[in-house]
């Protein structure tokens, strides 16, 4: 893409970068007070004004002063596709170590519940990331942020979890916080996970390691972080437990979300229907009834296809989900272990081929969908007063995505308004 750079400076006044896209073939805004699942305008041109979005239409259209009053750059699509910025709404960016023996492992027969079982899985990686210095942590984070953006994606969520005591979650949580002042990186939202799985030294004396988080650490945490997760799941944390937790972090502020039916139904879909969390994730075995409790109490349902197709497990079927009415997100999940995937556009081609998405159900999925699932209204759709993010994809037709895949198919990615 080429651009044009141009300035108009004002006596004693603070220049504000305007950004101008131009030449456009679709503009997806994603809007929803539209009839179109996409908000589709054509021949279109975006400005944006600093971090801020201040026109997204039709180019015929475009007011002829916002050139005026600062600095400006002028992109020419050249007819391309221009999207919002992906958001990646469920990632445990912060970790250290791999899992690529016990992935090929998986794949030649071994059970993975029963790697856990014997100290690797979860417990392995939790070892290496209190081991690991903060700034190897660090520069390990950025790499995979850096990944991420040229994918596409400008917003990730990150989870704590491999630290499970107060040291190693402070850490990992001390790392987002210095991301945040990372030039050019998506923008990291941090989630306080002590409640990934019991720790090893805690095995004999779980409800002990629960007290712990409720009593230290969610108290300690709950300015470094928006949201509490908790693992509910047959092999982390039961449906009290789950309960116990997610009370106490609301009561201290938290929003709360929730992995949950990723291997078995325990009972935490209802739970998070109950406790009208933010978003219940992976719900690979749900029922029919608790689809409608989430969908009833403003639940996202936030599918992870890569978790499916990393673990060989049957897809989660999202139309089971849209037709009783619940709103559908898709993340990647990225991690050591189950999904080790940081592209968004392989988890949308995965959506639609195995998860009975359409390309435009799966790209509400990414990014105002997504946005719910981290209640960010201001972003994850291109419009006057959002947040600039936003993509220059590589293609005129918007159906490539999901088609032509294993490929990258991004051009530029624009995070808050700074063009990359």
């Amino acid at each position: 893409m080429k651009s044009v750079q141009y300035m108009e400076p004002k006596n004693g006044e603070t220049l504000v970068h305007t950004t101008i896209i131009r030449n456009i073939g679709l503009l997806l805004t994603m809007r929803q007070d539209t009839n179109d699942l996409l908000g589709a305008v054509a021949h279109a041109a975006v400005v944006m004004r600093g971090p801020r979005i201040i026109y997204a239409g039709p180019e015929k259209d475009l007011p002829a002063d916002y050139r005026s009053g600062g600095t400006c750059t002028e992109i020419d699509a050249h007819q391309a596709v221009v999207t919002p910025g992906l958001i990646d709404s469920h990632t445990h960016v912060v970790f250290a170590g791999d899992r690529a023996d016990e992935f090929q492992a998986r794949h030649a027969g071994a059970d993975y519940e029963e790697i856990q079982r014997l100290n690797g899985g979860i417990h392995r990686t939790v070892r290496e990331t209190r081991a690991a210095s903060y700034q190897s942590l660090r520069a390990a984070a950025i790499e995979r942020l850096q990944s991420m953006r040229r994918h596409g994606t400008t917003t990730v969520e990150g989870k704590t979890g491999y630290g499970l005591e107060y040291a190693a979650e402070e850490k990992v949580l001390n790392v987002m916080r210095a991301l945040a002042d990372e030039p050019y990186l998506p923008d990291v939202i941090p989630t306080f996970l002590g409640a990934h799985i019991i720790p090893a030294e805690f095995r004999n004396n779980r409800s002990l390691y629960v007290q712990h988080v409720i009593q230290n650490m969610a108290p300690a945490f709950q300015a470094q972080a928006r949201f509490c997760d908790v693992y509910c799941e047959a092999s982390a944390f039961s449906v009290p437990e789950t309960k116990a937790i997610l009370e106490s972090a609301r009561a201290l502020g938290y929003m709360l979300k929730m992995h949950t039916n990723q291997s078995h139904d325990i009972g935490g879909a209802a739970l998070a229907a109950d406790l009208g969390v933010i978003s219940a994730d992976h719900l690979d075995y749900v029922q029919d009834e608790d689809i409608q409790k989430l969908a009833g109490a403003g639940v996202i349902a936030t599918l992870l296809p890569g978790c499916s197709f990393s673990m060989q497990t049957a897809f989660p079927n999202a139309h089971r989900f849209l037709e009783r009415g619940a709103v559908v997100a898709l993340a990647s999940d990225y991690n050591p272990g189950t999904c080790n995937c940081e592209n968004l556009q392989m988890i949308m081609a995965l959506a639609v081929a195995h998860c009975s998405l359409t390309i435009e159900q799966s790209l509400q999925a990414v990014t105002v969908n997504a946005a719910k699932a981290l209640a960010l209204p201001d972003r994850g759709h291109i419009a006057a007063g959002k947040r600039a993010d936003a993509l220059i994809w590589k293609i005129r037709d918007y159906r490539e995505i999901g088609y032509h895949f294993g490929v990258n198919l991004v051009d530029q990615v624009i995070i808050s308004g700074a063009v990359l």
